[in-house]
Parts: C-alpha cells; structure tokens; sequence
C-alpha cells in the first residue's frame, strides 16, 4: 500500500515542478509512512533513483522529462531492499505500486521459470518483471487491486493502470506543459493553474441529495480518476500535455447472464461461490504485516470473519482479530452479533462505542481524509473502525464492502425485481413476491406494495424528470460542461436482459462500488492501514454476473446466494436476521438541532456565496426553517453543513 505522485513535464520551469510534486508527496504520508523514494528522468532519458523528492535536480533542472515519488506502507516483504521505486537491473525500468497483487507468488515462479529471477519477495517486483516479460498485457494477468506507474526508459513511457473495479485509486490533471498524477484528488486540484476549483456537476449532484452517479468525476474540476480496468501510456517525447487515452483490459458485460440457462443449479451456485470466497479471503488474508478485518455484525463481514477462521485453523495460524463500531443507542447497536459470531469463530473481537458527542467532533477530521463532502454518517463510522484497527497494531484489514451491489443485498434491488416481473405483465409472479416480502419481513401487503411498488415507480418518475429540486438550487445557473460523465455512466447498463443485473452492473461499474471503494480507501489510509475486499476479487465478481438474477434476490430473501453459501459457517440468527441496523434519521439519533449555531453558520458560509446557482438567502430560510421546526429534511441540512466545511477546510 502506498501513495503515489507523478509530473510528466512537456515545457515550463521544472522548479515550479518538483514544488508541486514534494508538496504532493508531503501531502501524502499517512498512505506511507514506512519508507519513500523518488525517480527522476533526465533529457537524455536517464533515470536516477532518489531517496527523497529533490529541491533542485542540478544542471539537468531545466531539461527534466518526469519525476515520479513514492510512498511506502510495508505490507509484503518488509525489508528495505523491496522498498520503491523498484528498478529492473538495467535500470531501464522503473516501478511504483500502490494495491496488493495477490497472485504474485505464483506469477514469480512463472516469471523465474521464464528467465525472470527476483531478488526480493514482494508483490512490486513481480510487477516490474511481469511487465518486462509480457508488456501491458500483465494486467491481465494480476489479481488483485492496484494503481500503477512504470517508467519505461527504453520506450521513453510512462504507463499507468488501475484494478478491474477500481479499488486502488489514480488521479490526474492535464494542463498544458504537465501531466500530473496523484492517489488522492485534492492535492492534485492545489497543483493546478489558478489552485483548486469546485467541480459544479458533482457539487450540484450531492446538494441535491444524490449518492455518486459516476466515477469519472471529483469535487475539484479538472481532476478526473484514471478509469477503473484500464492502461494508458504518455509518450515522455510530446512537447505538450494531452489527455490520456485509456484502453479497457477488462468488461465485466462479457459476463452478463442475458437470459442464458444457468451452468449450474442454485445449489450448486451456491457451493461454488462458497469455495470463490474461499480462495479469496485465504488469499487477501496473508500478509507479512498484521492483518484484521472488520466486523459488524451484519452477513457480509461475519461471513469473511468465520471463513478466515477456518482457513487459520487449516494453516496453523493465529485466529482472526476483528474490530468492530458499536453505539451508545442500543436501537443502532450491533454489539450482540458482533459478540456471537467472534465467539463462534474463534476470532479476538475488539468493539469500540461511539456516540453522537464523538461522530459530531470528527466532521472535520473525516471531510478533510476524504477530500469532500459526507453523504452520510457511516463515513464517520467507519472512519473510527480503521482507526481503532490501526491502535491495535492492524496494517492490513479484511472489508466486507461491495457485496450488496455484486449480491443485490439492499431494498432497491428488490423492488427492481418486483418492477421488472411487473413490465412483463408477470403478475401472478408480482403478488408472490410481495407476498414472500410481506412474510419475510413481518410487515402488512399494503405496506409492502407502497414500498416496494409505488414508491419506486414515482422515484422512476422522478429521475425521469432530472434532479431533486430545491428552491435555494438552480441548475440553470450551473455549469455542467462535465456531466455527459454522469449521463454516459447512469445510462450505462450493459446489455443483460433483467433489470435487477443492469441496475447491479450499473452500479458496480460506474456508482455505488466506485463511490465505496473511494470512501473505504480514504478512510483506511487516513490511519496507514490497507483495505481490502474479499467480496471483489474479480472471479467472484465475474461469476456473480454470470448468474440470473433470481440467484441474487427473490422469494422474499436478498443475498440468496451468499445466504445459502454462508449457512455452513454462521449462527442462523445472523443468517436469517431480517433487523440489519443501519443510521436512524439523524434527527432521532444525533439531533442536528442541537448544534443550531453550528449548522446556521455553516448555511452562511462565504464559499456558497461563490457559486452562482446557489440562492444563500433562500439556502438561509431553508436552514432556518429546519432549526424552527417548519420542516424535517434533516439529510439535506446535513449535507449543507458538510458541504459547507468542506467549502472552508480547502479554501473554496
């Protein structure tokens, strides 16, 4: 795990250069901070491997080509020798990784067999040989999450790549004389010509209430992610700096079910994605640093935790040590299920409390790891889990995110697959599965057709109609040169033909999973502590796609397939909970009323009065109207005062 920083440079002064590049390398020491190097290339295209980014690089400053930096958190092979960049022996390659590649040892003794000796022991310099023995067609080849660069010296390159779903994150800009690269956005935005700038589409979105729609968008314009499953290459021999051109190694559509009759029955499914999940959590579970995972007591992470136990006790090894949140609220409080399933695998649980008083005093501290404002609380949450793993020694934590977009393991996916039997006018189909919903759940039909029916299709009706409106918005005033990103992504389903399976592929590719992963990923590294996720080790991925839809949600149950997989190892109260906590309104919880200066100064903020669609006397009423009771939009006024520090902590 580490962070990466690159300027590519086509004309300008290099000292203003290596400035942005040490400010962006200083920027990110909590990815890193075991160890750094830098690499720099000459003129002449020679490389010269630094200990540290340079103030000045001598005689060559004004003819230097690139310079890339490297920050290193020590998770495999942990001596100093396996430290990066990481050089080929001719010194004509250079390579910086920032992921784990969890195939590496088996890719080593292919390379060794293939004349490719290492001389170290990590997964980085696999990456360096593997690219010298198949070029760019080792990303194919990797599995794992990673964000990569290569100076290819010999071919005057620079190549990049990120993982099939994006785990590991890669941004750039690309202004005129430079090319810059950089693990996390805002130190990026700092960089650009004029400083950082908000990005009005994103910003729009999220005031507007909806979760990411896309991955090819930041907060700071001009600051887009490298996409996810690809590779690029800069030829360092331009005179000026072009956008990337990216080129796809992976589509997960080729494995679009599309109505095809299954391989396997569910049975069947079921017993071969349980040895899937196998494989990966034995394999995301080795480490040469101490490793953990997190617990919440609900399927996902209690299913990762049990199977690693099994597999430790396979190995020999020391049982899992899991870290789980629990709150003051015992309406919210997960405690006891985290409790039975640490007990019933063996694992050493370690639980933490929180209350509103300790969510409320780490706004700041969480806006400013993730560079952006919060959607919600769980940020928060989770902030304090990594946190709290990190104080107990974890450098490497196990995460149970993206199994509900890859498994359709929330509500939404449900009613799709009601809304989908009903297009096809399916209707004795439509009433058993409001039936088996109302069974499962306890709740009345009526109930469970204005939820899971109408309530979906006036939602339908609404994005039909563009964004939620707000009187104190208008998107007329709002420059959204950048949003054909969102329409491209949002009306990117792939080509299978259920419903349920474009709705998961869309947000596998393009929202939800991109957005998860970019939270987890900060929030982890804020604490130095690497993410990683079992549930999104591309085979898995692949093959749940490859499924119908009824494997996933159905007969009243979402998750059927990791349900079924998972009961040979968890207690049924857990398997068969339908009472899965989640954050209750933020008024009965953390009462956003009783910070009323706090949230009326924020509707103030100077930053909003920047932004031409925003109408601030009418954001005012809006939030003084919440503080005086005259309405209970308790999440857009939590938006408004993220937003606003957010606004503020970065000097927009």
């Amino acid at each position: 795990m580490c962070g990466l920083s690159a300027i590519v440079r086509f004309a300008g002064n290099a000292a203003d250069d290596l400035h942005d590049l040490e400010r962006m390398h200083r920027s990110l020491l909590h990815r890193g901070p075991d160890a750094e190097g830098a690499f720099l290339v000459t003129a002449e295209y020679e490389g010269r491997r630094l200990q540290c980014v340079p103030s000045s690089c001598g005689r060559d400053s004004n003819e230097l080509r690139a310079i890339a930096a490297v920050r290193r958190l020590r998770v495999s092979d942990l001596r100093e020798e396996a430290d990066q960049p990481l050089l080929s022996a001719d010194g004509a390659v250079c390579v910086m990784l920032n992921g784990a590649i969890y195939n590496f040892r088996e890719l080593a003794a292919e390379l060794a067999s293939a004349g490719h000796p290492l001389r170290t022991s990590s997964d980085a310099e696999v990456v360096l040989e593997a690219y010298r023995c198949w070029g760019t067609m080792c990303f194919e080849r990797f599995n794992g999450m990673w964000a990569i660069v290569i100076l290819d010296l010999a071919r005057r390159k620079l190549v990049g790549s990120r993982d099939r779903l994006g785990i590991k994150p890669l941004y750039f800009t690309a202004e005129d004389r430079c090319l810059r690269l950089c693990s996390e956005p805002a130190p990026l935005a700092r960089a650009l010509h004029g400083g950082p700038r908000v990005e009005p589409a994103r910003f729009f979105e999220f005031l507007s209430g909806y979760p990411p729609r896309s991955s090819a968008l930041t907060f700071f314009r001009d600051v887009h992610p490298v996409p996810a499953a690809s590779w690029f290459e800069i030829d360092l021999q331009r005179d000026r700096a072009v956008q990337p051109a990216f080129q796809l190694y992976w589509d997960l559509a080729r494995f679009h079910c599309d109505g095809r009759q299954p391989l396997m029955g569910f049975p069947e499914a079921a017993e071969h994605y349980r040895e899937l999940l196998k494989s990966a959590i034995a394999a995301q579970s080795l480490a040469d640093a101490k490793v953990g995972s997190l617990l919440s007591g609900g399927l996902d992470t209690s299913t990762i935790v049990s199977i690693w136990a099994e597999v430790a006790a396979a190995r020999g090894s020391q049982m899992p040590e899991t870290f789980s949140i629990a709150w003051d609220d015992p309406q919210m409080s997960e405690r006891p299920y985290q409790e039975e399933v640490a007990a019933k695998s063996g694992a050493q649980g370690h639980i933490l409390e929180l209350t509103p008083s300790d969510v409320w005093a780490s706004v700041d501290q969480v806006v400013l790891s993730q560079g952006q404002p919060l959607l919600g609380q769980e940020l928060i949450a989770q902030h304090h889990a990594y946190r709290f793993a990190h104080e107990h020694g974890a450098v490497v934590v196990l995460d149970g995110s993206g199994s509900d977009e890859v498994q359709a393991g929330l509500p939404p996916y449900e009613a799709e697959m009601v809304i989908e039997r009903l297009a096809k006018l399916q209707f004795r189909d439509v009433a058993r599965e409001l039936r088996c919903i109302a069974k499962s759940y306890g709740r009345s039909y009526a109930a469970v057709v204005r939820q899971y029916l109408i309530g979906p299709l006036r939602r339908h009706i609404q994005e039909a109609r563009g964004l939620p409106r707000y009187e104190w918005l208008d998107d007329r005033e709002c420059d959204t040169r950048d949003a054909q990103w969102i329409r491209a992504s949002t009306q990117d389903g792939g080509h299978d033909s259920s419903r349920v399976n474009r709705l998961l592929y869309r947000e596998t590719r393009h929202t939800n999973v991109p957005a998860v992963l970019m939270y987890s990923d900060r929030n982890a590294m804020a604490h130095s502590v690497e993410a990683r996720f079992p549930f999104l080790d591309h085979r898995i991925v692949e093959f749940c796609f490859s499924l119908p839809s009824s494997y996933k949600v159905g007969f009243g149950q979402r998750k059927r397939l990791l349900r079924e997989a998972s009961d040979h190892y968890l207690p049924r109260s857990v398997t068969n909970r339908k009472d899965k906590k989640m954050f209750v309104l933020l008024s009965n919880w953390m009462p956003l009323r009783e910070r009323g200066q706090a949230i009326r100064d924020a509707s103030r903020q100077a930053g909003f009065r920047k932004l031409p669609w925003v109408d601030a006397a009418r954001l005012h009423t809006f939030v003084d109207d919440y503080l005086a009771r005259k309405h209970d939009n308790a999440y857009a006024v939590w938006r408004i005062y993220t937003a606003s520090r957010w606004l503020e902590l970065h000097g927009l």
